[in-house]
């Protein structure tokens, strides 16, 4: 039965969830819900408490399919990968020059942005009704992992607010305790449910969580939010081949690599010279989509279908080691990773040199990851391959590097919302 108070949520919100959910339909995501007209949906008829793990489901898909761009222009950003397209919005990811008025850059924040605040609306709509602890579960964790991607690599943001309402603007730290508080719902409800789904969004959200605490440099709590997540624990995101819908439901990363829509996703001259079998390409035999660098394309994932990892045991260790700062355990540690990188042992007790040793180490394990943003705006005299400010482009003829460490709140959000200044 649906509350009365559900109901009035519905009548305001529920149009964006429908239009959302019909992209499923479209789909064929036929285990969600049969509907006899395809593609229309009256939402009139829709109760959105019965139908929770549709829009949980569709609010985390939308997570999924921003999920992707964000990883390629983050990796643009700090040269984890190089820029091998004739947009110039996107070389001003590649010469960390990225303007607020950058239509790309609008273009991937809002995607994320909108994975936000669906996930929001449908946990809104859903709390405390019964029997819907994995959906707010799932939508918890996608809105939390949104912030905090945007807390690890952005200037300010915002999010959408209880009923609709648009949010002021955030600082970083704003926005990862924000994450932090969806990480423990997450954790909490996921922790009410049954079944393999439910045990795996709270081990991602454990890792979240402890992502973001060590972001804000609580290293004490970020040790302590992974410490029971088993080593050998993975979090995929799922992706489907669907050749009518590849932008929604295909991976992101490989819409960019050989064989996608845009191939202009190269992997840089240092990351191939590591002779590393973490960092997996081919010479596609042609130049990339600029037509001025040899088109070197990442091979981690190779079809549309390719899952992305968003979280791993492997990650929760990292988190463990960066946050408890022992030497011994940290040589241990990067020791290991050297050695699954084909790399020969180091010897040293110094923290500096450890610290950037295991940052190393983590642009090689999480290439392509999405994390290398918070691992150089938390630790940015650490992080290898950061071209350095005044330095030449890889393509010299667009300009020269700039000094931008974060991306901005784009000007189209900050001059249409009223809670920010400028609205």
């Amino acid at each position: 039965m649906t509350t009365g108070k559900t109901s009035r949520r519905v009548r305001s919100g529920v149009g964006a969830l429908v239009a959302g959910a019909m992209l499923l339909v479209a789909t064929g995501c036929d285990d969600f819900f049969e509907i006899r007209t395809p593609n229309i949906i009256d939402a009139s008829t829709v109760d959105p408490v019965a139908d929770g793990t549709m829009f949980s489901r569709s609010a985390f898909q939308n997570f999924a399919s921003s999920y992707g761009d964000w990883i390629v222009n983050t990796a643009w950003f700090t040269a984890e990968a190089w820029v091998g397209d004739t947009f110039p919005t996107r070389n001003e990811f590649g010469r960390r020059l990225v303007d607020d008025r950058n239509g790309t850059w609008n273009g991937v924040w809002s995607g994320m942005a909108r994975a936000v605040a669906s996930a929001e609306q449908v946990a809104e709509i859903l709390s405390g009704e019964p029997g819907t602890e994995l959906d707010v579960a799932r939508v918890s964790f996608s809105s939390g992992f949104g912030m905090m991607l945007q807390g690890e690599g952005m200037c300010s943001s915002t999010f959408r607010q209880e009923g609709g309402e648009p949010g002021g603007e955030f600082t970083p730290d704003q926005m990862l305790e924000a994450a932090i508080t969806r990480f423990d719902q997450a954790i909490a409800l996921g922790g009410q449910a049954s079944g393999t789904e439910a045990t795996n969004i709270v081990n991602a959200a454990r890792i979240g969580k402890g992502r973001a605490l060590l972001q804000l440099g609580r290293n004490t709590e970020a040790a302590a939010a992974v410490s029971g997540v088993p080593t050998s624990f993975v979090f995929n995101i799922p992706y489907v081949d669907d050749a009518g819908n590849r932008g929604r439901l295909g991976n992101g990363v490989f819409l960019f690599s050989a064989g996608g829509s845009r191939e202009s996703l190269v992997v840089p001259d240092p990351y191939r010279a590591f002779n590393d079998p973490r960092i997996t390409f081919i010479d596609a035999g042609r130049d990339a989509q600029d037509g001025v660098l040899r088109f070197w394309s990442q091979r981690k994932y190779d079809n549309w279908a390719a899952p992305i990892p968003a979280g791993s045991g492997l990650m929760a260790r990292y988190i463990e080691v960066e946050a408890r700062q022992n030497a011994a355990e940290m040589l241990a540690f990067v020791n290991q990773r050297r050695a699954a990188g084909n790399q020969a042992p180091i010897a040293t007790t110094n923290m500096t040199e450890l610290m950037a040793e295991l940052m190393a180490q983590s642009s090689r394990d999480f290439w392509l990851e999405g994390k290398r943003m918070g691992d150089w705006t938390r630790n940015p005299n650490a992080v290898p391959g950061i071209i350095p400010p005044g330095d030449n482009y890889y393509k010299p003829a667009v300009g020269t590097v700039s000094n931008q460490t974060c991306l901005p709140l784009p000007f189209a959000e900050r001059n249409a919302n009223p809670n920010i200044s400028g609205g």
